[in-house]
């Protein structure tokens, strides 16, 4: 198969923009240099105003989870008793990890497709007033559910807990202000809208949870200690050998999404979630997720019936276009079509095309163009 033509439609990773591709291939000066320490801190800065913020930042040699890792590695104790919103695959990751630092969990339960019921986190926190810090996943891509972020940060300060946020697929594809909401730590990845290949995680930390970690005798994480990480960066060095082509691309990408500017980039971003999901509610599919809380980065797709997952998506590979099945407990009834980075009308069009061919030929009685029609409508 000719990987060259096939789009890249998964909620990551995404495709990559040639001048990225081409940052990476710069001669690789020591991390000890003052030419990478002026790559750091200028990635750093352009980072902190993609993420709306004013805080300390790190970007770590790891993915995502690596930064999720650390939030919980450098903030729970032992017994801390952490509220944990779940709703998705990447929402439960957050017990995992505070399980295995020795928090304790206490979930906020969800249904997936379906954004947090705050009357009900509301309900947790007043029942169990120890509870020290909240977690959450913004945009969860395994439901295609963006949660409540502003609403559920106004409560974390009610009631006075720290709140640790996964924005790793809303930061640099919609509105995500970490200070403005109010937001203790928010981590994030490389590989989703910030258009950067897999292998970095980056992480905001405010006074507030300085405040926490400064306090603590031990933090049992050695490379992804933040104490560690902002000691070097007072010298705009990182503790260890960062993953230098991936800092390259990075810088490259940051710069790209600054020029384009943020409220365009949300701005387009959204827009194509307004036609993917009015063209596939054309075709005839239901969306998993709530249309109130629909995600603007990734759109899930309930299986029409007698639709098979892995003959539909076999046969849109087979027409160059890869999409993503359901995960955990959704698998093989959604199919998930990501609009990240640098996905336009075109990319939209395409997968909508594209859709309708694949169930045309798979016996579907649909009508072609409709889609395609319904969300050009949108762009227009």
């Amino acid at each position: 198969m000719d990987e060259q033509n096939i789009r890249l439609m998964i909620p990551g990773p995404v495709e990559i923009h040639p001048k990225v591709y081409q940052a990476m291939n710069r001669l690789l000066y020591g991390h000890r240099t003052n030419e990478f320490r002026e790559i750091l801190k200028e990635s750093i800065e352009m980072l902190k105003e993609i993420c709306r913020t004013q805080n300390d930042m790190f970007i770590f040699s790891g993915s995502g989870t690596s930064a999720m890792d650390s939030a919980i590695a450098n903030l729970v104790s032992k017994g801390d008793e952490v509220l944990n919103i779940m709703g998705g695959k990447f929402a439960e990751r957050w017990i995992e990890i505070t399980q295995t630092y020795g928090g304790k969990s206490i979930p906020v339960n969800v249904e997936w497709g379906k954004a947090v019921n705050l009357d009900e986190m509301i309900a947790v926190l007043e029942n169990n007033p120890n509870i020290k810090f909240i977690t959450f996943t913004h945009n969860e891509t395994s439901t295609g559910v963006l949660q409540p972020g502003e609403e559920i940060a106004k409560i974390a300060q009610e009631y006075d807990k720290l709140l640790i946020v996964d924005a790793i697929t809303s930061v640099g594809g919609d509105y995500c202000e970490t200070d403005k909401w109010g937001f203790d730590v928010l981590v994030t990845g490389s590989q989703k809208c910030l258009g950067i290949p897999p292998g970095l995680g980056m992480i905001a930390v405010n006074q507030r949870a300085w405040e926490v970690i400064e306090n603590r005798s031990d933090i049992p994480s050695y490379y992804l200690n933040l104490k560690k990480h902002r000691n070097s960066f007072k010298k705009y060095d990182t503790p260890y050998t960062p993953a230098l082509p991936l800092f390259y691309a990075a810088h490259k990408a940051f710069q790209m999404i600054l020029e384009e500017g943020y409220e365009n980039r949300v701005k387009r971003h959204r827009l194509c979630a307004q036609a993917m999901r009015e063209g596939m509610n054309t075709i005839g599919f239901d969306l998993f997720a709530d249309q109130q809380y629909a995600s603007n980065t990734v759109t899930a797709v309930k299986y029409l019936d007698g639709l098979d997952d892995a003959e539909f998506r076999k046969t849109m590979l087979k027409h160059k276009v890869l999409i993503a099945g359901g995960q955990g407990k959704v698998k093989g009834k959604i199919f998930r079509a990501a609009h990240m980075n640098l996905c336009t009308d075109r990319e939209v069009l395409l997968m909508l095309e594209m859709t309708e061919l694949v169930l045309k030929e798979l016996g579907f009685d649909i009508e072609l163009g409709a889609g395609v029609s319904a969300a050009e409508k949108v762009f227009l």
